[in-house]
């Protein structure tokens, strides 16, 4: 009889503690945009390739959006953009690697046809702040200002709207 108590304290106490984890382990889902950020803060391009690996597998790509430069139509560039609508990474074209970027705030602007929000991001490489991006979406249109870090000089990108936008793959 206290054998049997015995086993059914344990049995009950297992079943508890695997429900448990069980439950963790589908809420830890939740805290996806804190790691982002997190490992974002920490990512340093020169930092072991199961870092990279890591940042690759949190940063999960929804769908991008192509850019033309203004000044040259040939010149173009992909934002790729997570479920959040957060920036995930930016690549030139012609590029090996793409930039991550790191959001340093959002503004938001009633009025018009259509509000017009406006993110901001810090370009990181090697590592460290080496300009900075102002991103803005008002309807059908998004536009891309680039500030380089060294000089001040400033870019500025349109969508392009022949390049399947918001599609799941990269214009190139």
């Amino acid at each position: 009889m206290i054998k049997r108590t015995i086993f059914t304290i344990i049995l009950t106490t297992l079943i508890l503690f695997i429900s448990c984890k069980e439950k963790d382990a589908k809420t830890s889902n939740t805290k996806e945009p804190k790691l982002e950020k997190q490992i974002l803060k920490d990512y340093k391009p020169a930092d072991s390739i199961d870092k990279k690996v890591a940042i690759d597998s949190v940063f999960k790509i929804d769908h991008y959006i192509c850019y033309t430069f203004n000044d040259d139509k040939s010149k173009r560039i992909w934002i790729g953009f997570s479920k959040n609508k957060e920036t995930v990474k930016l690549k030139y074209e012609g590029q090996k690697e793409p930039l991550i970027l790191k959001h340093s705030k959002e503004e938001f602007i009633e009025g018009g046809a259509h509000p017009t929000i406006i993110n901001y991001y810090d370009e990181i490489y090697n590592g460290k702040v080496n300009g900075a991006y102002k991103l803005t979406h008002s309807g059908i249109w998004d536009y891309v200002k680039y500030i380089r870090g060294k000089d001040k000089k400033e870019f500025n990108f349109t969508i392009d709207h022949n390049s399947n936008p918001y599609g799941s793959s990269p214009c190139f």
